[in-house]
């Protein structure tokens, strides 16, 4: 059988492992591990074994489509993601429709033996969409592009109010406002998104009720589960009381989710969630520096776009657990059970690292 670490293989994995940068694929391996380890921690509390094998079920199938979004040329990539984008879209118009309700929230579409939610599988194809319209726009100077952006946009931000998912929709606005700025470069563009932001904050804050406990609640110091999150940090230490061994589990509803980093430290240590909390910014890192030939806006761009969702999304996981900003809900990236946040963020890090292949020349390929 031929060796397809070849040169000369034309196979699909062949033709791709020398311009791949294979560094890249460690951060989320290693982030992949840490979860199975937080997730098996949990078997015993009001999860049963069979927690563990759906998450490496679902991880297995997230790494499987990581690794072939990273080997694919970078065009044919993105024209999936573009397909992907208006799929997802498709499924977020059906979710009031066919969606199940959870704690006054519509935002799975519940199938046979899983569920989907939309909202998180839409990110990085949207982020990709949006990054590839400005682009076309500054290179065409064709409005036609902008205007399109902004109706999917508005589409978009439609679909996540009537949910509501605000945590998400933030999320969202703040990249999408990152891709404005990394593209036209105008400090008065800044500075009017960073009001634009103030005043969707004040919106949701006076029109969603969910929204307004949450951040009195925080204001007030009277939330029970960040309490509950910092005193078991506290009990952690620096090295934590050992894998199994931690009770915030115990006591604290969706741990699997939503305070995942706090259980992580408790029973591991402070340090160890220092270097968990270090690994999202270094693949961040890793990312730009692997990039060694001329790389044209769009991939550099929608680069730093993707990095910079993933960093945020676990900032503001880690965030809520340490009392930094109120709880929101949203999963830590690569680490906390769920079949569509895993998928997510698979083909999130598979199209950073595709955009991050050492070729001649990115510009051709886009």
């Amino acid at each position: 059988m031929r060796n397809t670490l070849f040169r000369d293989d034309k196979s699909l994995l062949g033709s791709n492992w020398y311009i791949l940068s294979k560094k890249l694929f460690v951060i989320p391996f290693i982030l992949s591990f840490i979860g199975i380890l937080a997730i098996y921690s949990l078997i015993g509390t009001e999860y049963s074994i069979l927690l563990i094998f759906k998450h490496i079920i679902f991880l297995s199938i997230s790494l499987l489509v990581l690794i072939f979004l990273s080997l694919l040329p970078k065009n044919n990539l993105r024209k999936i993601l573009n397909a992907l984008c208006f799929l997802f879209i498709l499924l977020l118009v059906l979710v009031p429709l066919l969606g199940n309700e959870i704690k006054g929230a519509t935002r799975w579409i519940s199938l046979n033996y899983f569920s989907i939610q939309p909202s998180e599988l839409l990110k990085g194809p949207l982020v990709c969409m949006f990054s590839w319209f400005c682009y076309l726009y500054v290179k065409s100077s064709n409005i036609l592009y902008l205007i399109l952006n902004f109706i999917i946009i508005s589409i978009v931000i439609l679909l996540l109010l009537i949910q509501p998912d605000v945590g998400t929709l933030l999320i969202y606005i703040s990249v999408f406002s990152l891709i404005l700025i990394l593209y036209f470069r105008n400090l008065k563009l800044f500075i009017f998104l960073g009001f634009l932001g103030v005043f969707f904050l004040l919106i949701a804050y006076f029109s969603f009720d969910h929204v307004a406990y949450r951040i009195n609640n925080f204001i007030d110091g009277n939330n029970l589960q960040v309490s509950k999150s910092l005193s078991a940090i506290k009990t952690g230490g620096i090295f934590g009381v050992g894998l199994g061994e931690g009770q915030l589990k115990y006591s604290i509803p969706e741990s699997h989710n939503d305070f995942i980093f706090a259980i992580l430290i408790e029973e591991f240590g402070v340090l160890f969630g220092l270097f968990v909390s270090f690994l999202y910014p270094l693949f961040f890192i890793l990312a730009r520096r692997s990039i060694l030939s001329p790389s044209n806006l769009f991939i550099m761009n929608t680069i730093f776009s993707l990095c910079f969702l993933l960093c945020l999304q676990a900032f503001v996981n880690i965030g809520s657990s340490i009392k930094l900003i109120p709880p929101t809900g949203m999963n830590l990236p690569f680490i906390s059970y769920g079949g569509s946040s895993m998928l997510s963020y698979a083909i999130i890090f598979g199209t950073v690292i595709n955009f991050s292949k050492n070729e001649e020349s990115t510009t051709n390929n886009t």
